[in-house]
């Protein structure tokens, strides 16, 4: 009897709306993403504004032109189809013409990750020779920016594009700033660039190239301590998931005409900048941009823009309930009802987390439950979503959260080590094909040979789905232990076995970094806001679950206590490398006593 296989059965199909066959069926034409997207842009009739930005309201009619404006300065530059340009930095207005202009002109746009480390930093610079480089945030390229092959600098202001007064307020700072690069020729202000390069007349527009990288994307879950990988991405792939998303659109319409988005992601976390900025963009909608990134600020601009649209990891989403718990208890119940399609991608959050944020989405007046989602920047975006146009029906039952069914347009199967494919119910890693793949890792052919296969790409994250063809993500397959035994015992699953303990609301296990000999095996533990057991009786009954749930040899070498929340990196994944490299603090038990210690280096 032949074994069914979620990849061949797509029970996912079941959540999809009749008439997305015909969506993904048309033949889209074969053309640059910013033909693709002015297009939608311009049939919105300047009805909606495109942008806002610190009080300034942007029109759609404006953003063409500032992007036909850079493009004459990118031109006038010199730059060639095919040729990289280098943009460092958050997501501005600036940031946005600047890299749909390279598209319109045939350049490369590379978008270095703002976390990665000097060493990979210097990878993805390569041999660009020109490069736009947002306010404070040249420092870790300033080395690289000092050498010869770099012909033209432009420093741009934050402060730009912003309404007065915020601009007036903002504008003396930056002065400071430019004032440090005036005597280097090669550098120069948005405003020079435009003078100076700003009246090119020639050709502008160059044709699409089958193949060609038009945006050199990275990787986001890197941190000081890793190094992020380039994805090159062709105009065809991107439109590509515009085809999904157009097909997905018909559930519910989330991406809604005269609707608002807010995008508090740096642009090269493409998953986010797709279904934040360029998605609601070519659909009508207004975007509300903000380059300030922590959760604090997050919690802020949700309720001053009330956005239907927004997407964060994890973290950020735990924060602003938090937040939403404290002014139900001041007796100030805020009014959530403006949501749509709240995503939770990048990183997901515990089961009981994901419960009680639903549980106030509903008191608060919400039509819709947090979505989760998963997305790679190997895919561009999105490729499941458990997105529900109406109802809070969620699976909890699971140690993690189901990120939901397929996106139309891709298929999803799990497979085992040997690229035999699973059945429902069974762990393994979760595999992707779909025609908004990436092009390949730049200057990596032999990670994009293991990478990809026929096809399909192998995300190395552990999963299984359901019959329902949802699907639950566990972590990466990388994180794991060899127990002496010769079994594989994943680190994730020793924390999801920590979180069943009724006085655990999170845990994070890892092994330290930078020690010699044996690296010691801890448990970053966030207590519930209830607890308040003695240390002692605590750690002890922590340490007899892991003894029983872990292979005989195997044990945890300390338990780190804190409450609150994980700390997060920058774009609001958990700070896994400050985690790594936490030595103090400790409480490790030993013949029926806890002693508190630190690992030193």
């Amino acid at each position: 009897m032949n074994k069914s296989l979620p990849s061949q059965d797509m029970p996912w199909k079941q959540f999809y709306v009749k008439g997305y066959e015909d969506i993904l069926a048309q033949d889209f034409p074969k053309e640059t993403l910013w033909k693709f997207l002015e297009r939608g842009i311009l049939e919105d009739g300047n009805r909606h504004d495109a942008l806002v930005y610190f009080g300034r309201r942007i029109s759609r009619a404006a953003l063409v032109e500032q992007v036909h404006l850079w493009g004459r300065v990118i031109k006038g530059m010199g730059v060639k189809e095919g040729e990289e340009i280098l943009l460092f930095g958050p997501t501005l207005p600036e940031f946005l013409y600047i890299m749909l202009a390279a598209d319109m002109v045939g350049a490369v746009a590379n978008l270095p990750n703002l976390m990665a480390n000097s060493e990979a930093l210097e990878s993805m610079v390569g041999e660009c020779r020109i490069a736009f480089i947002f306010d404070g945030l040249e420092a870790p390229v300033r080395e690289f920016l000092a050498r010869k092959h770099f012909e033209h600098i432009v420093m741009i202001s934050t402060s730009h594009s912003m309404a007065f007064p915020m601009k007036a307020l903002a504008t003396p700072l930056n002065s400071l700033k430019r004032f440090r690069i005036r005597h280097r020729d090669k550098y120069m202000t948005a405003d020079a660039a435009i003078r100076r390069f700003g009246n090119y007349a020639g050709p502008l527009e160059a044709p699409a190239v089958k193949g060609r990288n038009a945006y050199l994307f990275c990787s986001s879950g890197s941190t000081k301590k890793g190094s992020a990988n380039q994805i090159g991405m062709s105009d065809e792939a991107m439109i590509a998931m515009f085809q999904n998303a157009l097909a997905f659109n018909l559930n519910g319409t989330p991406f809604r005409e005269g609707t608002t988005s807010y995008c508090p992601l740096p642009p090269f976390v493409c998953t986010g900048f797709f279904a934040l900025v360029l998605a609601p963009l070519y659909r009508g909608m207004t975007v509300y941009l903000d380059p300030r990134l922590s959760a604090g600020q997050f919690v802020r601009n949700v309720f001053r823009f009330r956005p239907q649209i927004t997407l964060i990891p994890g973290p950020f989403w735990v924060r602003l309930f938090e937040e939403v718990d404290r002014r139900i208890q001041k007796g100030k119940r805020p009014d959530l009802s403006f949501f749509r399609f709240p995503v939770m991608g990048g990183e997901g959050c515990t089961p009981e987390a994901l419960k009680h944020m639903n549980e106030l989405m509903r008191s608060c007046g919400s039509p819709v439950a947090i979505t989760p989602g998963y997305g790679l920047s190997e895919t561009f975006s999105v490729c499941t979503v458990d997105y529900q146009p109406e109802g809070y029906e969620k699976d909890y039952s699971k140690r993690v959260i189901s990120v939901g069914y397929v996106f139309p347009g891709t298929s999803v199967g799990i497979f085992d080590p040997d690229g035999k494919e699973l059945g429902y119910g069974e762990r393994g890693e979760v595999w992707v094909k779909t025609p908004a793949l990436m092009s390949g890792y730049s200057h990596k052919p032999e990670l994009t040979a293991q990478k990809v296969v026929d096809g399909w790409l192998r995300t190395g994250d552990l999963g299984e789905m359901d019959t329902d063809g949802k699907l639950f993500i566990y972590g990466r397959l990388s994180q794991y232990l060899q127990a002496p035994d010769g079994q594989k015992v994943y680190l994730f699953d020793m924390a999801n076995e920590l979180r069943q303990d009724t006085a655990v609301k999170n845990a994070l296990v890892c092994y330290l970094e930078g020690k010699e000999g044996p690296a010691p095996l801890v448990a970053h533990i966030v207590l519930e806001d209830t607890a308040d057991e003695p240390v002692q009786q605590l750690v002890l009954r922590l340490d007899e679950r892991m003894k029983r749930f872990l292979p005989e040899g195997v044990c945890i070498d300390g338990y780190h206590l804190e409450h609150g929340q994980l700390k997060s990196v920058l774009v609001g994944k958990t700070d896994r490398h400050y985690y790594r490299n936490l030595r103090s603090s400790y409480w490790v038990p030993k013949d029926g006593r806890v002693n508190e210690i630190s690992f030193e280096k």
